[in-house]
């Protein structure tokens, strides 16, 4: 109950400050995708989906995550919010991204959303990072990548992630003129199955017209209404989540560990406190789901056991209790010790 208090709580002061998202305007949808195949159209807003209204690019995530590994369709409509004119679209899926991990669902489909596509345009370099030594530098444009022609950071990072400790051949375009820059990405782990290409690069990422944000306000009850439900979506989403890795329709490397929620603590604290509380009442929501199972040794445990000396009108027999308690101890420390896995063979 601690963890939904905080989590409420927490999310109370955000929507109290007020929610500000971007405005899920279709920029782009890339060909031969599964919304170029139904004819989902560039430049309207996705309004609802699957009958849930999507005011923002988060809400219209959010929505899609909920389908992840399912099979069928997924509904969007699509259109302005100034008009009653919509377009319903059907898009199939068969078990849709199980086996990815953490997924871009609006990508998946075929739509780049809220923003244009991002350009390949150098905006940050680490120190020390191979980027920099080979000789990049901020401002420069991606032409090509050993002679194929680069047309999107997306491509970029993609050509770069495929290619772990191998030469990459560059032309960058700095201030008009064309350069050729050698580079070779350092894998990601010393696991070279798993490994990725990374280069120590960002982008520019372009601002976002005033006319594309969109700002809620809610006094104090609302706020408080909306923390509530807010926290009862995500939390169903995490036991929805749990049921299907159970079934096997996504992925158990979805699964974190200690490791990767230190990671993404630091990361959140790093672009700024609102995002760090967010990430906070996430945690929160996610570890009092977990604590609700019905294991032993956990709150659900005893919740089950309540009820079951409810409903016969006497107690568990002491020795089923411990037999129960011994596994559900097993179960708790297996899930610990995969989630670990998990996060080491990230690193």
């Amino acid at each position: 109950a601690a963890n939904f208090a905080l989590a409420i709580l927490v999310l109370f002061v955000l929507f109290l400050r007020g929610e500000t998202g971007v405005a899920p305007v279709i920029e782009a949808v890339s060909p031969g995708s599964v919304a170029a195949e139904v004819g989902v159209p560039v430049g309207q807003e996705i309004v609802a989906v699957d009958g849930e209204p999507t005011t923002t690019v988060s809400k219209v995530r959010f929505a899609l995550l909920k389908r992840l590994g399912d099979t069928g369709t997924v509904e969007i409509v699509v259109g302005s919010p100034l008009s009653d004119v919509k377009e319903r679209y059907l898009l199939p899926i068969d078990r849709w991204l199980g086996e990815a991990e953490a997924p871009d669902t609006a990508r998946a489909l075929g739509m780049t959303l809220g923003m244009m596509p991002l350009q390949p345009i150098v905006g940050s370099l680490t120190v020390g990072g191979p980027a920099e030594v080979a000789g990049f530098m901020v401002g420069d444009k991606i032409v090509s990548a050993d002679n194929a022609q680069i047309t999107s950071w997306e491509a970029w990072v993609n050509y770069v992630r495929a290619r772990p400790a191998q030469p990459i051949d560059v032309v960058v375009e700095r201030r008009g003129s064309l350069l050729p820059v050698k580079v070779e990405p350092d894998p990601s782990s010393s696991n070279s199955s798993n490994a990725v290409g990374t280069v120590g690069m960002g982008v520019v990422i372009p601002e976002i017209p005033p006319e594309r944000l969109r700002l809620q306000g809610r006094n104090a009850l609302e706020a408080l209404v909306a923390a509530v439900e807010r926290t009862y979506s995500l939390t169903l989403f995490t036991f929805e989540s749990m049921w299907k890795m159970a079934q096997g329709l996504i992925s158990t490397k979805n699964l974190s560990g200690p490791i990767s929620i230190a990671q993404v603590a630091a990361s959140t604290a790093e672009s700024g406190f609102l995002t760090w509380l967010s990430f906070l009442a996430l945690l929160s929501i996610s570890l009092g789901a977990i604590n609700l199972l019905p294991i032993p040794v956990l709150d659900g445990g005893h919740i089950v056991f309540h009820a079951l000396e409810g409903l016969f009108g006497r107690p568990v027999p002491e020795q089923i209790q411990m037999m129960s308690y011994q596994v559900g101890l097993l179960a708790v420390f297996t899930l610990m010790v995969f989630a670990i896995y998990n996060d080491v063979a990230r690193l």
